[in-house]
């Protein structure tokens, strides 16, 4: 076990050397630093995970209201910077765990 542990940490070193990662601290810290710009994303992405999860709603024409409504912020070169950078970093970090998982057995029990 304690072999795995260690490994994982010299995973995160590497991984927070990636140029992936990097940037996408950057452009975190640069959202930060314009707290109206930050909170407005997050009240966009509230919104839009309220309208993903809303039971028995077909949510295509809702979605497409809540991009409009936000279409200024979306299109902010700072916000769409921090978007990109965000999507690699999840992507690169949904194929490392896909590459940790890969031939290893587990029972998901479905409800």
């Amino acid at each position: 076990m304690k072999e795995v542990i260690a490994e994982s940490k010299r995973l995160n070193a590497e991984i927070k050397a990636t140029v992936e990662y990097k940037r996408y601290i950057d452009t975190k810290k640069a959202l930060y630093d314009n707290m109206d710009l930050c909170n407005r994303l997050r009240e966009f992405r509230n919104r839009n995970y309220e309208l993903q999860n809303r039971q028995g709603v077909n949510p295509y024409d809702e979605v497409c209201n809540l991009v409009r409504d936000y279409d200024e912020l979306l299109h902010n070169s700072l916000v769409h910077e921090f978007l990109k950078a965000e999507q690699r970093i999840c992507k690169m970090m949904q194929e490392v765990y896909c590459s940790i998982a890969e031939g290893l057995e587990f029972d998901y029990l479905d409800e």
